[in-house]
């Protein structure tokens, strides 16, 4: 989601810094890489067909208990039956380079030109198609998820003014150019967003360098899935004076089970919460959860678990040491990965992996109400209120 205002630089900005080696070292690296295949467009009547045999689960075993070692302390590229996620600096090297063989090639093009042709290159038919694709199975299946939802958690109503935003929420890709004229800075990066507009417009963008560094499906959903529930996560709707019971339930999920920081320096949706961020995780996963089961009766063993993999593999730290993540607004990688999306009960299911074992839980030091533990939902009943229901 959109926090804070973005410095716009154009790309030939960018490409100085190139120039000046801030990007050498990486760039390097990347001449270095194989070229890799265009990932497969998937859309509501196309499915996705492994082109290897099915291999054995060791990978998925891993996954179990030591999900977040297992995706983030990997070396190189995962592949799974859609394709690869690399490094966001990878894409942003590769957006940068095309970028300069453009203006090599044609000098006396003026900067317009220049934006029209990295355009053309980056957003190419067939990687819009995957994108626009991927946002409508995406919404469909948010939608579907809401519809599921019993009467005691949503009303009809509730439903409504749900499903409402979510179909707000207008994909922007270029071209033309002028779709992003007041961002030009995103054709060469990783940036995918939402963000809501002061006229109430709720828009989502896709940068260019994230098309050419995330060709996994898997990683397109839970990506657009993340940014699509930021329409409808509990500060949007605080926001747009909309209040739904349900989702005080699930935040005091949130804080019981420790996904959310309690900070004494926190305001809720706000400085220094974390509640945003960790819904719209959340609500990825369940998008996840649902892509991996539909799939999971053409992908097997390893291609199950690299395709899982990869549905997060850009979420652990990129070069970055933990005491220099920013976590004002963000769990850490650890929670977002083990916990949000690896405690799943039906991505576990589909891993086929047993139910969480206590030492993987949230510990009863974390400050927590309570050493229990349950998935998070919006059917959540907080542990005191369970005991008083008993009693009854």
């Amino acid at each position: 989601m959109r926090i804070r205002t973005r410095q716009i630089i154009t790309a030939s900005a960018a490409l100085v810094a190139v120039s000046a080696g801030v990007y050498l070292a990486n760039a390097v690296r990347v001449a270095l890489l194989p070229s890799t295949i265009e990932a497969s467009v998937v859309s509501a009547h196309t499915e996705v067909v492994p082109h290897a045999k099915p291999s054995g689960g060791e990978t998925a075993h891993r996954l179990c208990d030591q999900l977040y070692k297992t995706v983030c302390q990997k070396r190189g590229v995962t592949h799974d039956p859609t394709g690869v996620v690399r490094p966001d600096m990878d894409g942003e090297i590769r957006a940068l380079r095309t970028y300069e063989e453009i203006i090599h090639l044609h000098p006396d093009w003026t900067s317009e030109q220049v934006d029209e042709q990295l355009v053309k290159e980056i957003f190419t038919p067939t990687r819009r198609a995957r994108v626009e694709s991927a946002y409508q199975w995406v919404k469909r299946t948010m939608e579907e998820f809401i519809n599921r939802q019993p009467h005691e958690t949503f009303s009809a109503q509730e439903k409504k003014q749900l499903k409402a935003r979510l179909r707000k929420t207008k994909l922007e890709l270029p071209p033309p150019v002028s779709v992003y004229a007041d961002e030009p800075d995103l054709f060469t990066k990783n940036d995918v967003f939402y963000e809501r507009l002061a006229n109430g417009d709720m828009r989502m963008r896709v940068g260019g360098a994230y098309l050419l560094s995330a060709k996994s499906w898997f990683n397109l959903v839970f990506t657009l899935a993340h940014e699509f529930a930021h329409s409808i996560d509990p500060c949007e709707l605080r926001a747009a004076d909309l209040s739904i019971p349900a989702y005080d339930r699930i935040y005091a999920c949130f804080l019981q089970n420790g996904l959310i920081a309690a900070r004494k320096t926190r305001q809720e949706c706000g400085e220094n919460d974390q509640l945003s961020e960790t819904f719209a995780d959340w609500m990825a996963v369940q998008v996840v959860a649902e892509a991996l089961s539909h799939f999971s009766t053409e992908f097997h063993g390893n291609q199950l678990a690299n395709a899982a993999t990869n549905s997060v593999r850009d979420l652990c730290e990129q070069g970055e040491s933990p005491s220099e993540l920013n976590l004002d607004l963000h769990p850490s990688p650890e929670i977002r990965i083990d916990r949000i999306f690896g405690h799943n009960p039906r991505i576990r299911e589909v891993l086929g992996c047993g139910p969480v074992t206590p030492s993987a839980r949230a510990p009863a030091s974390a400050g927590l109400i309570d050493s229990s533990y349950e998935y998070c939902g919006f059917g959540f009943v907080p542990k005191a209120l369970n005991i008083e229901a008993e009693k009854l």
